[in-house]
């Protein structure tokens, strides 16, 4: 065999063992020749893992139970690389341009700061990010390579089987999507059931029928489970300005269709309840109780990235806002009257989810607190040094950002922050804040957090900014509308490649940094 085939058979049969190692909970498998996976054991796993049965931290524990390379053989593969030494001397405090001075000593002061590649993963990305950003394109491609070297060298079969366990996560995403999309999609569609109102377009009335979605390619296609309850989604695509995806809540037996689209101010994906119609469009989206009641839980946001990382999808000529706006109800009224409402509430969420925050830190309103008094304390306040989960995403308006999750002190609620850029330019808000209780049959919790100013995007409505907004710099542009016949829509090219629609200005050095919570997640986490 050449030097490929060689190469291949080594993934291929640590590929298995890890199967095997995962199913069983036994990593000695890793230290086996090779395994054997009786029928049905690849099929098995790959439906444990998109189901969410077999997760992330899974592999992160298996994998953490395997012993880097001691510290003198991993820099005599280091030492003739100056690239290597300047990426050792950067993440060890040494200092970029003292890479000299690193040894082998250097190598495990390392390790005692990177464990693991799970968590040299982020602070990695980091640094690749911003070598791309100040650097060209040759040179990142030099140092990506350098890069992926340093890590084998320091990590040895621990980086390895990282690699194997992305790889299987991947070919989990891939199997559902290929083959148990096959066998759930028909029974998903069979039983769904839509509650949203008749779509209103220049004069005629459309209403959503799980033909029409089928006909539109947003049946379901991924599938994963919370709290007991199944939830099938289809492809993302664009409903006018918002990315969405069309969900299959299965619930006390029943499939509802429910409409879920991402936030441009908050990045984040909310459940939409109800909206007010223009003639073919969304024209204002429904707040429900409080926009906060509406954020969807993590493990649906990562999933939802996932997807929309996939692509997103469209159909020539069809206005796609149909497809999200046909699963809601349709207010008649104005935003005044709509925010009005005491009890007359029609729909699902309104019977489901509580009126009443669980916390309260306030109402996000056009009237801002002093930035410097916002502050948690107490049990409520994050606690930064305790990461529990994170990914990254690309969005329109704010281009690459990181999403972590941290626990509150007394572990009763979880904060998602945002954050994008590197160092001392390193952005960061308040995502929403997640309540561990029961899933309705929205995706949503039963209970939620108000964080009012607490939760204040980086770039917000002018209307909401109350004097503290700043223009936002860059080059004008336009994307297209994504809706037949529509004007394409201007834009601000921002400098980390965000596409920023008119009518939104920056909250960030009048706002965002002087505000205590956020002063305290970039202390802990500029440095990644």
């Amino acid at each position: 065999m050449n030097d490929g085939e060689v190469k291949k058979e080594r993934q291929e049969r640590q590929q298995r063992k890890l199967i095997k190692a995962i199913l069983d909970r036994d990593g000695r498998y890793l230290a086996e020749e090779d395994v054997e996976l009786s029928p049905g054991e690849r099929e098995r796993f790959y439906r444990l893992v998109s189901t969410g049965v077999i997760h992330r931290d899974d592999f992160v524990r298996m994998v953490a139970g395997i012993k880097p390379p001691e510290a003198e053989a991993s820099f005599a593969k280091i030492e003739s690389s100056n690239y290597k030494r300047r990426i050792l001397a950067y993440f060890t405090g040494v200092g970029f341009d003292n890479f000299e001075q690193v040894t082998a000593d250097t190598v495990a002061d390392f390790l005692k700061k990177y464990p693991n590649p799970y968590a040299f993963a982020a602070p990695k990305m980091d640094f690749l990010m911003a070598i791309k950003k100040s650097n060209p394109m040759e040179k990142y491609e030099v140092y990506a390579r350098e890069m992926r070297e340093f890590v084998a060298a320091v990590y040895g079969g621990e980086q390895e089987y990282a690699m194997r366990a992305k790889e299987l996560l991947a070919l989990a995403a891939d199997w559902q999507i290929d083959e148990d999309a096959k066998k759930f999609a028909g029974e998903f569609l069979a039983a769904a059931e839509i509650e949203g109102d008749a779509w209103l377009q220049n004069g005629v009335e459309y209403r959503l029928t799980p033909e029409l979605l089928d006909q539109g390619g947003l049946a379901p296609r991924f599938l994963i489970e919370m709290g007991g309850v199944e939830i099938a989604l289809s492809r993302v695509f664009m409903a006018d300005v918002h990315e969405a995806a069309i969900a299959y809540v299965k619930f006390d037996n029943t499939v509802y269709v429910r409409g879920y689209y991402r936030s441009n101010s908050q990045g984040m994906w909310r459940y939409l309840p109800d909206y007010i119609a223009g003639n073919g469009e969304i024209a204002w989206y429904g707040v429900g109780y409080n926009e906060e009641s509406l954020t969807l839980p993590l493990k649906l946001q990562k999933q939802l990235n996932m997807i929309a990382d996939k692509g997103i999808w469209s159909v020539p000529g069809v206005n796609m806002a149909f497809f999200l706006g046909g699963t809601a109800r349709k207010f008649a009224g104005t935003v005044e009257e709509y925010k009005a409402r005491e009890d007359n509430f029609e729909g699902a969420y309104y019977k489901e989810v509580k009126r009443e925050p669980r916390l309260n830190f306030g109402w996000l309103s056009s009237e801002k607190r002093p930035p410097e008094s916002i502050e948690v304390f107490g049990g409520a306040a994050p606690n930064f040094r305790n990461q529990l989960d994170h990914y990254e995403m690309r969005t329109e308006m704010y281009g690459e950002v990181a999403v972590r999750q941290f626990p509150s002190m007394d572990d009763e609620v979880r904060w998602m922050i945002l954050e994008r850029g590197f160092g001392l330019s390193k952005k960061a808000w308040v995502g929403g804040v997640e309540v561990n209780s029961p899933i309705t049959s929205m995706g949503l919790r039963r209970e939620w957090v108000s964080s009012g100013d607490v939760a204040t995007p980086l770039y917000e409505y002018q209307s909401m900014t109350d004097g503290y907004g700043e223009e936002i710099t860059g080059e004008a542009s336009f994307v297209p509308s994504n809706v037949p016949g529509m004007p394409d829509i201007p834009v601000v090219l921002d400098d980390a490649g965000g596409k920023v629609p008119s009518g939104y200005l920056s909250m960030w050095n009048k706002y965002l940094k002087l505000m205590p919570v956020v002063q305290k997640f970039l202390y802990t986490w500029r440095e990644g």
